[in-house]
């Protein structure tokens, strides 16, 4: 029961992993280093540098406290190092865990021959890798737009962002998503003039409109300025200097130009269309169990488009690799993943969670949804902690009490989400989630407010 697993990001090597566990003769071809992009130039790196940018913060309001501080300063290289560490400790953690498994390893560009093969080019020279199945995890990459020259000196992708080669005094940010407004925070906190240029009329397009009022002044407060509803039409660079030249006919001028407008499935040059593979675009397309067209080829994460999530893709590489086993002996797949109770995070200054729907969204299904708001500002542990900010945004079934959907935005907004994000996995409702004894004083329990108040509104 041979299988190979095409890429090594989390949904890769937590494919490889399960896979191996299950009995597989598993082989993990890797271009880089394991971890992917979250690993190595996404998630990891970007909350570490952010985690230092928040104690900056910190120290700008350390009077609020009763504390004499001066504002810490940065530096860069100490910055970058302690980030560096962090990824490489976690990276050995995986080589390590890749080891005990027996999983074989093999670093090299591949691509997918054939339903039955891969080759991968390696220093050493050319390998065909023979399987009975393959999972494609090959993930995404950075969305390059097609009118800025991402070669010119003073131009950022978030790869560079975290590269953190230095702290610019002023910076351009285009994009207003999760990964703009992020990079966005972290700069300033660190002193730089941030500016963010989004094409749609708000941040965060596709949030609850109370998250992303609420995102956007919080950012505001810290001193980024939003240009919504604008375009970079060009770039040009003058002196030492970047010109960014607008839709609206604005100029704007800045040490640094970030892109930082997406991502799209890594597809291309790893061979799938030309193996015979269905995609849609770029993106490879699949069944409900991670199946292509192809019997025997798996796709999961990015490749496959969706959520383009660390945790979705982990999630879709167990179950890929169960589905897979499953096919090879014999059985009948049934591995499937339920994305209506995954949290979408943001590690903005207050944080970020949302699951399942806004009752705007649940309404034009056709659900009969309340919404029921309970604020940080009337929590003891909050205030006590200087961060009471947001509020937690509940979102239910009428009559049944059926939670649809929760956003959160304020302290620990990205930890206390699964507390929803497990009721609802489990079937439970508001009035289920209002019983329950939260510990106080604590930020959870601004949930139990909520939902008392939702379980009031359904009638339960």
């Amino acid at each position: 029961m041979r299988i190979t697993v095409l890429g090594g990001g989390p949904g890769g090597y937590s494919a490889a992993f399960e896979a191996a566990r299950l009995g597989a003769n598993v082989t993990l071809i890797e271009k880089e280093r394991l971890g992917g992009t979250c690993l190595n130039w996404g998630c990891i790196p970007t909350k570490t540098i952010l985690r230092s940018a928040h104690i900056v913060a910190d120290t700008r309001h350390a009077e609020e406290f009763g504390l004499d501080v001066e504002v810490a300063s940065v530096d860069v290289d100490r910055l970058r190092a302690r980030k560096e560490g962090v990824v490489d400790e976690l990276v050995s953690q995986i080589e390590s865990s890749a080891k005990r498994l027996k999983v074989n390893m093999v670093y090299g560009s591949g691509m997918l021959a054939d339903a039955g093969s891969c080759v991968v080019v390696t220093p050493d020279g050319e390998q065909r890798i023979e399987h009975d199945a393959v999972i494609l995890a090959t993930g995404s990459a950075v969305f390059k737009l097609p009118n800025i020259d991402h070669e010119m000196e003073g131009v950022w992708t978030s790869d560079d962002a975290v590269g953190l080669s230095e702290i610019p005094k002023d910076i351009t940010i285009i994009g207003g998503g999760v990964i703009g407004l992020e990079f966005a925070c972290a700069y300033a906190a660190f002193g730089s003039k941030v500016t963010v240029v989004e094409l749609m009329p708000q941040v965060l397009p596709g949030n609850d409109r109370r998250v992303v009022k609420a995102t956007q002044a919080s950012l505001e407060a810290m001193g980024v300025e939003f240009l919504l509803g604008d375009a970079v039409e060009s770039i040009e660079r003058v002196g030492d200097r970047m010109r960014a030249t607008l839709r609206s006919g604005g100029v704007l001028e800045s040490d640094i130009v970030m892109s930082a407008v997406g991502r799209i499935p890594n597809s291309a040059g790893c061979g799938y269309p030309e193996a015979g593979v269905e995609m849609d675009r770029a993106a490879v397309k699949v069944d409900e169990f991670f199946r292509t067209n192809l019997a025997g080829v798996y796709a999961i994460g990015d490749l496959i488009g969706g959520m383009m999530l660390a945790h979705v893709a982990e999630e879709e590489g167990l179950a890929a690799a169960r589905n897979a086993v499953a096919v090879l002996q014999g059985s009948e797949p049934h591995e499937t993943v339920d994305l209506s109770a995954v949290p979408a995070c943001v590690y903005t200054f207050p944080e970020v969670a949302v699951m399942g729907s806004s009752r705007d969204s649940a309404k034009e299904r056709g659900v009969d949804a309340i919404q029921a708001v309970a604020k940080f500002a009337a929590n003891g542990k909050a205030l006590g902690e200087g961060d009471a900010e947001g509020f937690v945004q509940l979102v239910a079934e009428k009559g049944t009490g059926a939670i649809v959907g929760c956003q959160i935005v304020g302290p620990h907004a990205v930890e206390i989400i699964h507390e929803v994000a497990v009721a609802k996995s489990g079937g439970l409702t508001v009035a289920d989630l209002a019983h329950a004894v939260h510990a106080h004083p604590t930020v959870s329990e601004v949930i139990k407010f909520a939902a008392l108040d939702a379980a009031a509104k359904c009638g339960i």
